[in-house]
């Protein structure tokens, strides 16, 4: 039998590496001299590594897609924070409200989170 993390991990795993490369993307193109250095930096792990998980020379396991998906500062890491705050519900309009982002972007990063196991979302 194969358990939901098993099943789960090649999407977290190819959904972590889309996310990194169109947030490098991003910063590269705001600073065409932003190095991947300072992109490692900033998700808090080796530039080495971060450039072999990019390639694809690197699996990614469930350590690091907690550790990099944890410190990126991209929708779902706000979601996150915003969750950790006393009261809180998965209110996707209320979230995007607080975050001034669509009710889009915040479902997507809803699903982003429940697939890297950050969050469990359950029924009332």
């Amino acid at each position: 039998m194969i358990s939901a993390r098993q099943r789960y991990h090649p999407s977290a795993a190819a959904r972590l590496r889309a996310i990194l490369e169109s947030e490098f993307s991003r910063r590269k193109g705001v600073n065409p001299r932003y190095s991947l250095r300072a992109f490692a930096r900033s998700v808090a792990i080796e530039h080495s590594t971060l450039s072999q998980l990019l390639r694809g020379k690197r699996a990614i396991t469930w350590k690091s897609i907690r550790l990099i998906a944890g410190t990126m500062r991209w929708t779902g890491a706000s979601v996150l924070e915003l969750s950790s705050q006393r009261g809180f519900r998965f209110d996707s309009r209320a979230i995007a409200g607080r975050l001034g982002v669509s009710v889009d972007e915040v479902n997507v990063a809803l699903t982003d989170l429940c697939l890297f196991g950050l969050i469990e979302l359950k029924g009332e």
